[in-house]
C-alpha cells in the first residue's frame, strides 16, 4: 500500500502556535508532529496567533504552518455591525471562507494527497463545494449540539447555526473519523450515520520517558483534577463528593487546574467549606511545564465529565502512571478500564464518585496496581506513533477511492 506523503491538516486551533489548550489544538499539534516524524511533508492550516504570540513551539519546527486571517474586513465589520446577529453569523462565516481558501491555495501551489480537518467550526465548509479539491477526513469531537446539552444550555440560534453548518461539512465530507467506538455510535444515531462510514482511530500524545516517571509514593493520596470548570466536566460533582473523602482521608489533598471565571466554584467552595480551604488548591489556568508536574507529582487523577468523546486529560495522566477516576458516560469507557487503569462511576453521581476517591485514598498498592497498568496501556495505544500510522493507513483508503 503507497502511503499518502503530503498531508494538509485544516486546524481551528493549534498547541503551541495559537491557543494554550484544548484538546482540538492538542490532537492537531500531536498529529503534526507524528505524520512529521514518520516522513510526511505537512501543512496545518490555521488561525493566526493572536498579536504579541511567542514565536511556535520548538516541536512544530518540521510543520510547515499557513496561518490565516480570521478577522471580517473593516467594510464588512462596519455593516454587519449594524445587527449583533449579522455580525456573529458574518463572522463564523468568514472564518470558514477564509480558512478554506487558504487551504485550496495551499493546495493548488503543492497538491495534498489527503487532508484532515476537524467538524468544530465546519472549517472545511466552503471546500466541499468545490469539484477541484482535496479528500477530506473530517474528525468529529464533542459535537456543537453535545456542548450545549451537556452543559445544561438551551440552544440559541447561533447554535444551530453551527449545528446545521457541522451536519452539512459531516454529510459532505468523503470520510467522517472519531476517536472512541462509543462516540461513533453517539455521533451516528444523532446523524443517522452506518457505523461501518465512521472510522475510529484514537487519539495519541507525547508519552513521557519511562525514567521520568516517579516512584510510586506510599503517603497520604493527592488528588489531580484538569479542565474548565463547567457543567460538563462535572467540577460541580466533585466538589460535592470531595468534603466526604477528605473527612474520611484527613492528609488527603486536591488540586483543581483549570480555568475558572471569575474564581466562581472557588470562591463557592470556600464559603461553604472554610474548614477544608487548606486542602484544596485551586491554581487556575497552568502553563505546560506546571501541567506536566501536576501529573507527574499526583497520585490519582480524576475528571469526573457528564460527557467526553475521547478526553486527552485521561490519556495524559495515565501516560504518566496514574490512576484515573471518571465517568461512564461518553467515549470515557474506551479510554480508560474499569477496574484495571481507573475506576468509573455514573455520571452526576457525587456519592459513587466520593466511595471511587476513599477507595483509592486507602488503598496505595492499588493506586500502584492500576497506575502501572495505565501506563502500559498509554504505552500501547496512544502514542503518536500509534496515531500517525492508523492516520495514514486511514489517508492511504480515502485517497484510493474515487475522487470527489
Amino acid at each position: 500500500m503507497n502511503l499518502p506523503r503530503r498531508i494538509g491538516l485544516l486546524a481551528p486551533s493549534l498547541r503551541g502556535y495559537n491557543a494554550v489548550d484544548g484538546g482540538i489544538g492538542s490532537h492537531f499539534a500531536d498529529l503534526a508532529v507524528a505524520l512529521a516524524a514518520e516522513g510526511c511533508d505537512v501543512t496545518v492550516v490555521t488561525p493566526e496567533p493572536p498579536a504579541g504570540a511567542p514565536p511556535p513551539a520548538d516541536e512544530l519546527a518540521a510543520v510547515r504552518l499557513r496561518p490565516f486571517d480570521a478577522a471580517l474586513p473593516p467594510w464588512l465589520d462596519r455593516v454587519a455591525g449594524l445587527r449583533w446577529r449579522l455580525h456573529t453569523a458574518a463572522s463564523r462565516r468568514w472564518k470558514i471562507r477564509a480558512a478554506s481558501a487558504a487551504l485550496l491555495a495551499a493546495h493548488r501551489a503543492a497538491p495534498f494527497d489527503c487532508v484532515e480537518t476537524s467538524s468544530t467550526g465546519a472549517l472545511a465548509l466552503s471546500v466541499l463545494s468545490r469539484r477541484t479539491r482535496p479528500p477530506v477526513i473530517v474528525r468529529v469531537s464533542t459535537t456543537a449540539d453535545q456542548l450545549v446539552s451537556h452543559n445544561a444550555g438551551r440552544p440559541g440560534w447561533h447554535d444551530r447555526l453551527e449545528q446545521d453548518w457541522e451536519f452539512e461539512l459531516v454529510r459532505r465530507a468523503d470520510r467522517v473519523l472519531t476517536h472512541t467506538p462509543g462516540h461513533r455510535d453517539e455521533i451516528c444515531a444523532r446523524w443517522k450515520l452506518a457505523p461501518a462510514a465512521v472510522a475510529v482511530v484514537p487519539h495519541g500524545i507525547a508519552l513521557p520517558p519511562a525514567d521520568a516517571l516517579p516512584p510510586p509514593a506510599a503517603g497520604p493520596a493527592r488528588f489531580l483534577f484538569v479542565g474548565r470548570f463547567e457543567h460538563r466536566k462535572g467540577v460541580d460533582v466533585l466538589l460535592d463528593a470531595i468534603p466526604a473523602v477528605l473527612d474520611a482521608a484527613p492528609e488527603a489533598r486536591l488540586t483543581l487546574a483549570g480555568l475558572d471565571h471569575g474564581n466562581h466554584w472557588r470562591d463557592l467552595f470556600r464559603q461553604r467549606h472554610p474548614r477544608l480551604s487548606d486542602r484544596v488548591d485551586f491554581p487556575g489556568r497552568i502553563d505546560a511545564d506546571a501541567l506536566r508536574a501536576a501529573y507527574r507529582d499526583c497520585d490519582v487523577f480524576v475528571a469526573p465529565s457528564r460527557y467526553e468523546s475521547f478526553g486527552l486529560i485521561y490519556v495524559e495522566a495515565m501516560a504518566w502512571a496514574k490512576p484515573v477516576v471518571g465517568c461512564l458516560a461518553g467515549g470515557v469507557p474506551d479510554v480508560v478500564s474499569n477496574g484495571v487503569t481507573g475506576l468509573l462511576v455514573p455520571p452526576g453521581d457525587a456519592s459513587a464518585l466520593a466511595a471511587a476517591l476513599l477507595r483509592l485514598a486507602r488503598d496505595p498498592a492499588l493506586r500502584v496496581r492500576l497506575g502501572a497498568a495505565a501506563r502500559a496501556d498509554a504505552v500501547a495505544r496512544f502514542s503518536r506513533e500509534s496515531l500517525a500510522r492508523a492516520s495514514l493507513a486511514l489517508y492511504a483508503d480515502v485517497a484510493s477511492s474515487p475522487g470527489p
